[in-house]
């Protein structure tokens, strides 16, 4: 038996002995109500949530969850003695619910298959408490929505978003974070949330929630399945059975922004990670990654190749553009501005360093280094953008948008055609 089990005979042990000492200790008030645990499929995120395919279970906390710490314990069927429990957290109140306490732990189809309790610690106080069956959560998570948009309409954008076919949830229920504010432990604070009915397909922000354009925050998107299979919003953790959540980093754009943006989701190391649903050569899609001294530009497995690329006029408008053709690399100075066509064929990977980190570009700004790209067929894009930050002095914050805009519109941005010129 595992170290951490042994806390389960220590308790035991003094159960046995000092049964008063245990009965002694002032309950800590839950809201019943709000019990809860379910899967959760999480995508990659900065927002320090646990990536991954996770259990996540807790409750509110009468009279406010700051100073409790939580852990899950599991039970296998047919047994009465716990083969598992997490370590302790400190709960995480946030501005919107101040009560919440919750925490993750990896899923495992093998504890669907028993029960779990949640335990609640504020000083020599616990409670321990029955969660919510576990053995009807499905063996199949909850895929994520893709070609996730952002409309350039400043302080009260609207995002909208497409699901995989065949996908028919219950609920939906989005979540704003501000990076700007922490919670107790050190995380981006949620700042708004909303449930919506299974049928939106767009959701506008309202002017209340106080958007800043060139603000610094993470829209969540999570898709549900409710316990009782009704298609309702969901206002409560209890309703969910099972979930995905999804973070795409944004700051909302200012006058002369595109008017339609796909929203990159952004890793804990600052990597860019795109999923969009259709490029091609005909239209020139623009990306903004974080301000850094270079990039580095993949394509995603199955992707069609990179066709060109056009780089803006900042960070002194004068770049080094490297790339592999046939195992060698070639390397070309790029004006910005003009369009650089790779070799017939494209390329799956190239790099663009040069930026002078000295400009001062605002990492916020969402036309702070627009990147157009056009690609050598029609196909998707789920590649990536690699920030190469520079090695001296402050290190800007992981990027907080990718602009991808499709359609020929985005042409004008073109001053004129250069052909491939290896050095």
């Amino acid at each position: 038996m595992y170290v951490k089990f042994s806390r389960f005979i220590v308790a035991a042990a003094i159960a046995v002995v000092m049964p008063a000492a245990t009965s002694l200790a002032t309950p800590i008030s839950v809201n019943t109500a709000t019990l809860n645990i379910f899967r959760d499929n999480r995508g990659q995120n900065d927002v320090g949530s646990a990536q991954g395919d996770v259990f996540q279970f807790g409750a509110d906390i009468n009279g406010g969850s700051l100073g409790t710490s939580i852990a899950g314990i599991f039970t296998p069927a047919g047994s009465a003695t716990p083969t598992f429990m997490t370590s302790f957290s400190p709960c995480a109140p946030l501005d919107t619910d101040p009560n919440n306490c919750s925490k993750s732990t990896p899923f495992s189809i093998a504890r669907t298959n028993g029960s779990w309790q949640v335990e609640f610690q504020n000083g020599t106080n616990t409670t321990t408490l029955a969660l919510p069956p576990v053995s009807v959560i499905p063996a199949t998570p909850v895929p994520f929505p893709s070609s996730v948009t952002i409309s350039a309409n400043g302080a009260t954008p609207t995002i909208s978003w497409t699901l995989p076919a065949g996908t028919n949830p219950n609920a939906f229920r989005v979540n704003i974070y501000d990076k700007s504010q922490l919670t107790v432990v050190g995380s981006p604070q949620i700042i708004f949330t909303a449930n919506l009915n299974p049928t939106a397909t767009n959701f506008t922000v309202p002017g209340t929630v106080g958007l800043k354009v060139g603000g610094n925050y993470v829209f969540q998107f999570e898709v549900i399945d409710r316990r009782d299979g009704q298609q309702l919003p969901t206002s409560n953790n209890a309703d969910i059975l099972t979930r995905s959540s999804s973070y795409f980093d944004f700051s909302p754009p200012g006058g002369g922004a595109p008017p339609v943006i796909q929203l990159p989701t952004i890793d804990a190391s600052g990597v860019y990670h795109f999923n969009v649903g259709s490029v091609g050569p005909n239209s020139v899609t623009f990306i903004d990654p974080a301000v850094a001294v270079g990039y580095i530009y993949d394509v995603g497995q199955g992707d069609p190749n990179f066709a060109s690329v056009l780089l803006p006029d900042v960070g002194g408008g004068h770049f080094d553009l490297s790339f592999l053709l046939n195992g060698s690399e070639f390397s070309t100075m790029l004006d910005a501005g003009i369009q650089y066509f790779f070799p017939t064929g494209g390329v799956s990977e190239f790099e663009v360093t040069g930026l002078d980190p000295a400009a001062g570009i605002d990492p916020t700004n969402a036309l702070a280094f627009v990147t157009g790209l056009t690609f050598v067929r029609d196909g998707p894009f789920t590649g990536t953008m690699t920030p190469l930050t520079a090695q001296v002095g402050a290190v800007p914050e992981p990027g907080t948008l990718g602009l991808l805009v499709f359609g020929l519109a985005g042409l004008g941005w073109l001053k004129r055609r250069r052909d491939p010129l290896l050095h």
